[in-house]
């Protein structure tokens, strides 16, 4: 059994967003001579203070909508100090740059009228960095997070049997159902999939953060289940763990969706039979230990799986894709990288990497799949939208 994150773990996210606060102030200090004053430094402290425990506290407390504000404001300023120490230090060179450059009072007179432009443009240019930053950030938490895409895949599949030639399958992954996605965004997203008409639906991990609404979640996946003729199914995440699996696998239990452990279930019969397989997270701490681990897994998982059975495999860590492709299965479905949550032209700024981070991964005629995550449990995402995936198989 793997457990919280331990409170040594919070203290050094602070001590590190504390260390980030002194720097952006260090900075803004030096190009604007205004939060030199006292009142704006206690002001500066007070605030980030607050956020910083706001955003602590805030992750053991109950689920409700004004702590859910409090976090995205909270949120807002954290993350707009991290990006203002990205991108103070350009300004800081443009102040430098135009400081240098001013002309000597004896040549004012020969070029005022475009010195004066000049200048005022870059100051003007520097002044508005904070102004920027701040709301980039107000636009990544508020915005970011709300508009999730529906993305339509059309997969061509020469393993696949002539009898699921159309099969539809729908995934969801990494809803964190608590404070920033709520049942009610879930329902929405429900009655999203279900206008595509799915055969199935998929969830790879990281559903629940706050196990207090599990019952519930599975009670608006019991409303459609009916609807889905090939069922629901789901795949443990690493916050499965984090939170409290105990609760969430007696949700699961007392509901229609299936879970996979290591485990595959025969979703279809015939001369070649349709199997879907699921694997656990891995907690291995180095590489090699983790390819271990991994392939004891889908060993497991694979078991019962006969040589001549298509087969789908889900898991929530995208690493399990190598080993899908080792074991010759046509399409595996995963989650967990949020696709980098931040990301320019498709890539993910984050230093956080993953052989597979984000769409669609092939090998011969093998596909592997990272979902950008429907929901998150950091508030915060630019350039990289939330989804919901439909894989229509072809043959």
């Amino acid at each position: 059994m793997h457990s919280s994150p331990k409170y040594w773990f919070f203290i050094i996210l602070i001590l590190i967003q504390l260390g980030i606060a002194w720097l952006v102030l260090s900075l803004l200090k030096k190009l604007f001579p205004y939060y030199r004053n006292k009142n704006v430094v206690y002001t500066y402290w007070l605030v980030t203070g607050a956020a910083l425990l706001v955003t602590t506290l805030g992750r053991f407390s109950p689920s409700a909508d004004l702590a859910a504000e409090l976090m995205r404001l909270a949120f807002v300023w954290l993350i707009g100090q991290l990006a203002a120490l990205i991108i103070l230090p350009f300004f800081y060179g443009v102040a430098r740059f135009v400081k240098a450059r001013q002309p000597r009072p004896d040549d004012c007179d020969k070029n005022d009228d475009n010195n004066i432009t000049r200048r005022d443009f870059l100051r003007g240019l520097v002044a508005a960095a904070p102004v920027s930053i701040l709301g980039v950030t107000v636009y990544g938490v508020y915005s970011g997070g709300s508009n999730i895409v529906l993305q339509r895949h059309k997969l061509n599949l020469p393993q696949l049997p002539v009898y699921l030639n159309g099969f539809k399958i729908a995934q969801l992954s990494d809803t964190h159902i608590g404070f920033y996605f709520s049942l009610e965004k879930l329902e929405a997203c429900l009655r999203t999939i279900m206008a595509e008409k799915p055969d199935m639906l998929v969830i790879t991990g990281d559903l629940i953060d706050e196990v207090a609404l599990a019952e519930q979640a599975m009670q608006k996946f019991a409303e459609i289940a009916d609807q889905i003729p090939y069922g629901i199914y789901f795949c443990w995440g690493n916050h499965e763990y984090f939170r409290d699996i105990n609760k969430v696998r007696q949700a699961l239990n007392n509901s229609p969706v299936t879970l996979l452990e290591n485990t595959a279930v025969r979703i279809a019969k015939g001369d070649k039979p349709f199997y879907l397989a699921g694997v656990d997270y891995p907690w291995a701490r180095n590489a090699d230990s983790q390819i271990a681990e991994r392939g004891q897994m889908i060993g497991k998982a694979l078991a019962t799986v006969p040589d001549n059975a298509f087969t789908v495999l889900l898991s929530h860590h995208p690493d399990f894709i190598t080993n899908a492709f080792e074991a010759g299965i046509p399409l595996t479905l995963t989650g967990h990288t949020h696709g980098g949550q931040i990301a320019l032209f498709g890539r993910s700024l984050l230093p956080v990497q993953y052989r597979y981070m984000r769409g669609m991964y092939h090998q011969g005629d093998m596909h592997g799949y990272v979902h950008t995550g429907t929901g998150n449990w950091l508030p915060f995402r630019l350039g990289c939208p939330a989804e919901i995936a439909v894989f229509t198989l072809q043959g």
